[in-house]
């Protein structure tokens, strides 16, 4: 049996939970609109996946799907609790791909002069960016030296019917792959996933080593091999269950212009490594759906790229510091912010926790740990151990001139100063103060009250 696609996780999201799709069948504009629809649902504390028809397409677009922790725990197959442990199961248990001859993805094709990527609804998004551009697109290469695939997230600028610019500012393995690729005077071949059931973009937002292949994540969350094509203009493979993909390659000794684009910091940045992709080929389902994500600082955005980071870093750290105990990247620090708690632990185990999570995420640029009474997810309880156990000229540590991604508005010369907070209690501190706390029968009884008189 073929691989579940994107229309049959729709499907079934529509059969269990219809409330979590927003079906738009009258007509949207193509720019600004949805975008300022998911923002405004998201102020209004609702996330629903989109489904919108838009004005002068035939394919429908498809947004939202990860603005929900909930609904990213269910295509996990765990409680939201236990996302992290249940990410560390997976990469522990990777499945491989199979290769078949081919699949839905390529019912269609589309090159030479019938090749035109306006076809599908690309939009723009904010007036501040540079055009319209593929937010959902999953760049698959492979590595020039040893072969082993790769999958990531890269910005699109639409330039023509067959070109893009391309940033590969995350400055990891893609931009090592063409860095090398470049100094042989290669242009890089890579496809373009646009549209993939939940669990391939899941995947490709993993930081394994660079030696792991994202296709054995996605089986592993898939929980059976994931079927891949061979490309038709290109060496890469790619999900034979995709909606769309665009083959092509990013050009050796070509750099133009690109961006603005509103970038997760919640800023529109020109900051770009201006690279250009050519397309060769476009192929899709008879009836694909374009797959969108909702850029700049939505839970959208930021949630698909946090549970794969948040994961990988509590692993790492636990590997190193037993005592860790949580960690969470709280959405409005966008990535940039991070907060861990520590269970009972010897004299400067905090501090080096902090100095360590600096050296395995370079996107973090503040991070406060705390005790294990202090749950990490509750934004408003790490702020009020910050407030209560921290003396500025003791348990702040700042680090200067440390490597972080250009995409930081705040980075110079792609670096900045970090900052670490140890929120921690002293033994004295422990001996001396005792928390406020509610007895368990009285809440018990006001919970009762409550619901008593609410539902009266």
């Amino acid at each position: 049996m073929a691989n579940p696609s994107l229309a049959d996780y729709l499907a079934g999201l529509k059969s269990k939970a219809p409330q979590q799709i927003m079906e738009i069948n009258s007509e949207v504009p193509r720019d600004y609109v949805i975008t300022a629809l998911a923002l405004e649902l998201e102020r209004q504390k609702q996330y629903p996946v989109i489904k919108a028809s838009i004005a002068g397409y035939e394919l429908p677009l498809v947004t939202n799907v990860f603005s929900d922790l909930r609904r990213i725990a269910d295509i996990l197959a765990c409680p939201e609790a236990e996302i992290s442990r249940r990410w560390a199961e997976i990469e522990k248990t990777p499945i491989k791909p199979v290769k078949v001859a081919t699949g839905p993805v390529q019912e269609t094709v589309y090159r030479n002069e019938e090749l035109d990527v306006n076809r599908l609804p690309i939009m723009q998004h904010f007036a501040t960016d540079a055009g319209r551009y593929i937010t959902a697109g999953i760049v698959v290469a492979k590595d020039p030296d040893t072969g082993v695939r790769n999958l990531s997230y890269h910005r699109m600028q639409l330039k023509g019917p067959r070109k893009f610019g391309i940033s590969l500012h995350s400055r990891q393995h893609l931009y090592s792959y063409f860095e090398r690729a470049e100094r042989k005077g290669r242009d890089l071949e890579i496809a373009v996933i646009v549209g993939a059931h939940p669990a391939v973009l899941l995947a490709a937002s993993a930081k394994p080593g660079i030696e792991v292949d994202e296709y054995d994540i996605a089986g592993s969350i898939l929980g059976e091999p994931l079927e891949l094509v061979p490309g038709l203009t290109v060496d890469v493979e790619y999900p034979a269950s995709a909606e769309i993909v665009l083959e092509g390659r990013i050009l050796a000794g070509v750099r133009e212009a690109e961006g603005p684009f509103g970038e997760f910091s919640g800023y529109s940045t020109s900051r770009s490594t201006e690279n250009v992709f050519e397309v060769t080929a476009m192929c899709c389902r008879r009836n694909p759906l374009y797959l969108s994500i909702v850029p700049g600082s939505a839970a959208d955005h930021l949630y698909l790229a946090r549970v794969a980071r948040e994961a990988a870093i509590l692993q790492r750290l636990k590997e190193k510091i037993p005592y860790i105990h949580a960690i969470s990247y709280p959405k409005s620090g966008v990535n940039f912010h991070c907060y861990l708690s520590l269970s009972q632990a010897p004299e400067g185990v905090a501090r080096h926790a902090l100095t360590l999570l600096f050296g395995l995420d370079h996107y973090v640029k503040l991070a406060v740990i705390v005790d294990d009474d202090i749950d990490v997810n509750d934004e408003e309880a790490v702020w009020w151990a910050v407030a209560t156990r921290v003396r500025g000229d003791r348990d702040i540590i700042i680090i200067p001139r440390l490597f972080t991604i250009p995409l930081d508005p705040s980075s110079e010369g792609g670096t900045v100063a970090k900052v670490g907070i140890d929120a921690t209690m002293t033994a004295a501190f422990k001996k001396e103060m005792v928390i406020c706390k509610e007895r368990e029968q009285d809440l018990s009884l006001a919970k009762e009250i409550i619901d008593k008189n609410l539902k009266s």
